[in-house]
């Protein structure tokens, strides 16, 4: 903590900005001041200070004219307290940014009196921290709020300490960081438990509520917005916290309790005529009336409350009231009021630039138009709300930079004040800090060439790698293709070997039942030769040796013993035709069979009739009666037909 004060002492004595011509106050010992000088700007003081809050122009002038004078006689008490009041005045006038030159300068001047920190300088570097946080710099807020505290702390002022650290408290919460914020304010309700002041207990236990609901943990919330509304004495005061316990029971959806709470603060807040906080009670009872689905009283309640906002003028609470009403009436399927609710909460959100509001109303009259099949209208709305979200992102981009700004200038500030109050010391830091800015912007081109160079390197790469890429897929490609073309000619070959192989077995099928064909013929023609001798011997004679001949002969032309040898060499060349001839056809006869045969390897009737011993018409009237047997129609072939089997 002592480094930080340390800091900022050092950080003061080198931001003293001067209003008259930039000149440094003289540290030479002060003339004492004529009475009638001192007196003069003693009541500028006194009257701006009257004046900052009502008419702040004024007031800035006449603590201007203050600081004139106090100047001419350097006079730094004087200097101090008018530099305080412009700072109030451009407070008031919500210009931010002169505030804080201006509490700065009324601090610094508080410091150079003694040579030491005091109160005063403590309490405005405060003043500066809030201004800070005003424009949302919360860590230069939170660098002079620390700073603050550490003087109050070696001071010893109990009751500066416990703002410092409820300050620094808040300054955590506005940044979302809930466990640092309930650390400081666990620490000032320390401190203020201590003291035994209860209203400052309440306070802080109200502010240890707020931070816990805001962090979504609304039962501890409850617990400390519970013991505020305890310790609060004074029944005009009991409804913020009565209002706070019923906001966290709607967070909670114990609507009932909500509504409990919530009456209570509105019955008091009626009883002491305060009609704006009546008005917000009611806006708060109507929305936990429309979570239930009790939308007619919710509108009812929003209703008399934006009677009271508008008979106060606060624009914004009607702008909100209305857009709560108009969501109210389209839940109730009334879009035509709905839609007059949005557009006059648009008319007054566009008269008081209320932009965030603005773009909600445009957003809902959007989504009603879209409902009702009104799609030109709905585009127009959609373009209003698209305008609208364009200019809030514009302003905040410009809230940006000029906060930046504001860093910049203080910064600027610091180095032209360290030039006016230390020229010796100045020029060798102006030198340090030209060649740390030229280091740094060397460091910066540094920077971007090797940026430039990385990307370029990383494009290369990003090309090269795109280039093997296309040259791996299109080997990938061409390896595929060959590929393919192997397989085709695979295929091809394969094709060529089992078309070869069916024609080498068809020849070699064909061969053999050319044999069996030769074997059977063979077998014909020596039975035509035995059968012709057996005739001629039998028509010679009748003698023993003759009749011994023909029953050789006879036993040598047995045609069963011939067909079991044809048909086993048969078997051997087409396998199983006649088990399958017998499971197709089988009311053929052994007759048939064997005639089948004969056709299957190509003989003739008249090959046929030799084999059977029967005529050639006999043989024809045979090959007829197997066709009627398997059913053939006239355009059928028989052998065909048998060579399929």
């Amino acid at each position: 903590m002592q480094v930080i004060y340390n800091s900022i002492i050092t950080f003061l004595l080198l931001t003293l900005p001067s209003l008259s011509g930039g000149q440094p106050v003289r540290q030479n010992q002060q003339p004492a001041p004529g009475k009638n000088k001192a007196a003069s700007i003693d009541t500028l003081i006194a009257r701006s200070g009257r004046m900052a809050e009502e008419n702040p122009d004024t007031a800035f002038v006449m603590a201007g004219r203050a600081l004139e004078m106090a100047m001419k006689i350097n006079d730094l008490s004087r200097l101090s307290h008018a530099a305080r009041w412009m700072a109030e005045a451009c407070y008031y006038k919500n210009d931010y940014r002169k505030a804080i030159d201006f509490y700065l300068q009324s601090a610094i001047y508080s410091y150079e009196i003694n040579r030491d920190s005091s109160g005063f300088m403590a309490e405005r570097l405060t003043d500066a921290a809030y201004c800070y946080q005003e424009l949302g710099i919360y860590d230069k807020a939170l660098e002079l709020n620390l700073a603050s505290l550490s003087i109050q702390q070696r001071l010893g002022n109990q009751t500066e300490i416990s703002n410092n650290l409820c300050n620094i408290g808040t300054n955590y919460f506005f940044r979302a960081q809930y466990d640092k914020a309930v650390d400081y304010f666990n620490r000032t309700l320390t401190l203020d438990r201590k003291s035994g002041d209860s209203a400052a207990i309440a306070i802080s236990l109200n502010n240890l509520g707020m931070v816990y609901s805001r962090w979504g943990k609304h039962h501890r919330a409850l617990e400390f917005y519970t013991e505020a509304l305890e310790l609060t004495r004074e029944e005009s005061k009991k409804p913020v916290k009565l209002s706070n316990i019923g906001m966290a029971w709607y967070n909670l959806k114990d609507y009932e309790k909500a509504l409990e709470y919530l009456n209570q603060a509105l019955e008091i807040d009626t009883k002491y005529k305060q009609s704006i906080r009546a008005g917000v009670r009611k806006n708060e009872i109507g929305s936990v009336l429309a979570a239930m689905g009790r939308y007619t009283e919710a509108i009812r309640l929003h209703e008399e409350a934006l009677a009271v906002f508008r008979s106060a003028g606060i624009l914004e609470s009607q702008i909100i009231t209305l857009a709560d009403i108009g969501d109210l009436y389209r839940k109730t399927g009334n879009n035509r009021a709905a839609e007059t609710c949005y557009k006059e909460s648009v008319t007054i959100a566009s008269r008081n630039q209320s932009l965030h509001h603005l773009s909600r109303n445009y957003k809902s009259l959007f989504e009603l138009a879209k409902e009702q099949g009104n799609s030109a209208l709905a585009l127009n709305y959609y373009l209003d709300y698209s305008r609208v979200k364009d200019s809030i992102f514009t302003n905040e981009t410009n809230d940006l930079i000029s906060r930046y700004e504001i860093i910049y200038e203080t910064e600027k500030h610091e180095k032209e004040n360290q030039l006016l109050l230390r020229d010796n010391e100045i020029k060798a830091r102006r030198q340090k800090m030209l060649l740390i800015f030229t280091a740094g912007l060397f460091l910066l081109l540094i920077m971007a060439v090797s940026l430039f160079r990385v990307r370029s390197k990383y494009l290369k790469q990003q090309q090269l790698i795109l280039q093997q890429d296309n040259y791996l897929a299109n080997l990938e490609i061409a390896r595929k293709d060959t590929a393919n073309q192997v397989l085709e000619e695979r295929v091809f070959a394969e094709q060529q070997i089992n078309r070869l192989e069916r024609e080498k077995h068809t020849a070699e099928i064909e061969v053999k039942n050319n044999e069996l064909a030769n074997s059977l013929l063979n077998i014909v023609r020596k039975n035509e030769i035995m059968y012709e001798i057996r005739e001629r011997i039998r028509f010679s004679g009748n003698g023993d040796a003759l009749n011994e001949l023909v029953r050789f002969i006879n036993s040598n032309t047995d045609t069963d013993h011939n067909w079991k040898k044809f048909r086993l060499e048969f078997e051997q060349v087409h396998a199983g035709f006649f088990d399958r001839l017998k499971q197709s056809y089988p009311d053929l006869t052994e007759h048939d069979t064997r005639l089948a045969a004969c056709l299957r390897i190509n003989l003739s009737s008249r090959e046929i009739a030799g084999m059977m011993n029967v005529s050639f018409e006999t043989a024809h009237k045979n090959r007829q009666r197997l066709r009627k047997k398997m059913n053939l129609p006239p355009s059928c072939d028989l052998t065909t037909e048998l060579k399929k089997i």
